[in-house]
């Protein structure tokens, strides 16, 4: 279902990975072991959309076990949720 959606839309949700980690709760870091090329972090006080035609290629891809973390940082970026 989710991979339908997402080949019908034109546009992404993105979050900009940097290599300025700050230790803070909305932002989820990630490693060479998670396959990218240095230690970033997904900064998700940043969330935009991005037309899927401007995007470069894959760097990573999160494993099943990191997307909790992902929904975590979104949540309380968003408002919503408690810290943990």
């Amino acid at each position: 279902m989710r991979d339908s959606v997402l080949s019908s839309l034109n546009e992404v949700i993105v979050v900009p990975a940097t290599r300025t980690i700050r230790g803070i709760q909305t932002e989820v870091v990630l490693t060479e072991e998670d396959g990218m090329p240095t230690a970033c972090a997904l900064n998700f006080d940043h969330v935009s959309l991005a037309k899927k035609d401007r995007l470069g290629p894959t760097l990573a891809a999160l494993k099943q076990d990191r997307w909790g973390d992902v929904e975590q940082a979104l949540l309380l970026a968003c408002g919503f949720g408690a810290a943990r």
